[in-house]
Parts: structure tokens; C-alpha cells; sequence
């Protein structure tokens, strides 16, 4: 374990949260990002010359955590593994009626111009950083957006930045439920772990923020900044 992913294990989320935020750079943000839990890294990104010259040359990922569970199920969950694969009807191109940030977040992508293979749905770190070096190879250079909880990005940073050379448009997730802290975000590194090396979904209810899904929206349409 490197000695970044060895602090990244022993302290607390709190102040793992503020590293983070300090590493993508918030201080250097614009506030409406930053207000709608969206960063760009590095915070020095020509956004605009990304969206209006380079779109075809950028990837999306998203967790599977972010699927629904609880108040309503996503309909291609497996009978073991539940959520945790890469499935996503909307993605695949069919219709799905159940309330959904990832299928929200897929559809304005498929709007955009975004074709299935530029979309990847996190089962894993393992499954996904191989697709990263993958597109690299391919001629991608940015992720818009890359979504994930805080210690899914501070471990995805330096692999996606400094090893591959991917820059982009980071998306924080939220509490599914803000009252149900136990199966929302993860709050240790062991937390995120075990969520991530497991073959079986843990339960974790998290979400995209509707708020996040609108801003990446208006990014593609050129409206913003």
C-alpha cells in the first residue's frame, strides 16, 4: 500500500473529505461548481474548448452504488450480485420508468452525442481502471464526468491524472438518504474497500445529484461557463 492510500486508510472521513478538496483544488473552483458538487481537474481545464472542439475524444463513468435499492429497485439487478455489474437498460438502449440518477446522467451523455462504449458503470476499480487505459490508448483524454464519493476519487486521482493523463469534470455523490449514514457514502477507506473487492452489492444507497445532472447538462449544451 502506497504511503497516500496508507493515510488515506487511517483518517478520518472528515478530514480525508478536506484533502480531497484540497487536491482537486476548491479554492480554486468556480463557486456554481462547486455549489452543484461538480470540479474540474485540474481546476485550470478550458471547459469550453473541451465541450466545443474535443467532446468526441471524452469518457464517462459512474458507480453502480448510485443505482436505486430501497424505495425502488433497479430492474437489471442480478439475483446474487444485485446491483453490481454494468448494466443499465437506458444505456443498452431500451426504456426504464424507475427513478434513476444514473440513467439520468446516461441519458443527457447519449443526447451529447456519448455512444455506449465511452459509458462505463463501476462494478469495480479493478474492471474500470483497465477500461481507462484502454480509451487512453484509443485517443481519449477526458472524463465528463467521472462521478464518485470521496474516497472513490482520491483513489482514482493519480491513476486517471498522473498515469494516464485523463483530465475532466469530476461528479460527487450524496447520501441517498442524508438521515442513513450507515449505507450511504463510504466513510473509511475499509468502508470503500470492502464495497470495491467484494463480488456482492453491500447495500450502499447513494445518488447523483439532480442538481450535478442539470450542470453537466447545461456543460454539453455549451450554457455554461
Amino acid at each position: 500500500m502506497k504511503l497516500r492510500e496508507l493515510l488515506h486508510a487511517i483518517i478520518p472521513y472528515s478530514l480525508n473529505k478536506a484533502l480531497v478538496e484540497r487536491r482537486v483544488g476548491f479554492n480554486k473552483q468556480d463557486k456554481v461548481l462547486i455549489k452543484n458538487q461538480v470540479a474540474l481537474y485540474p481546476p485550470s481545464l478550458d471547459l469550453k474548448k473541451v465541450v466545443t472542439t474535443e467532446l468526441d475524444r471524452a469518457v464517462a463513468f459512474m458507480p453502480y452504488c448510485a443505482k436505486p435499492t430501497g424505495d425502488f429497485e433497479c430492474p437489471v439487478s442480478d439475483p446474487i450480485y444485485v446491483r453490481k455489474n454494468q448494466k443499465c437498460i437506458r444505456l443498452s438502449g431500451g426504456r426504464c420508468d424507475v427513478p434513476c440518477g444514473v440513467g439520468k446522467m446516461v441519458d443527457v451523455l447519449k443526447r451529447h452525442g456519448f455512444t455506449n462504449d465511452r459509458i462505463f458503470i463501476i462494478d469495480s476499480d479493478s474492471n474500470l481502471f483497465p477500461w481507462l487505459k484502454k480509451k487512453r490508448e484509443e485517443g481519449y483524454k477526458y472524463y465528463l464526468p467521472g462521478v464518485g464519493c470521496y474516497y472513490g476519487v482520491g483513489c482514482s486521482l493519480e491513476y486517471c491524472g498522473k498515469n494516464l493523463g485523463f483530465e475532466g469534470c469530476i461528479v460527487f455523490l450524496d447520501d441517498y438518504d442524508p438521515e442513513d449514514k450507515k449505507h450511504g457514502l463510504c466513510r473509511s477507506m475499509s468502508d470503500h474497500l470492502n464495497e470495491d473487492k467484494t463480488l456482492t452489492d453491500k447495500g450502499k444507497r447513494t445518488k447523483i445529484n439532480d442538481k450535478s445532472i442539470q450542470l453537466i447538462e447545461k456543460i454539453l449544451d455549451g450554457e455554461y461557463p
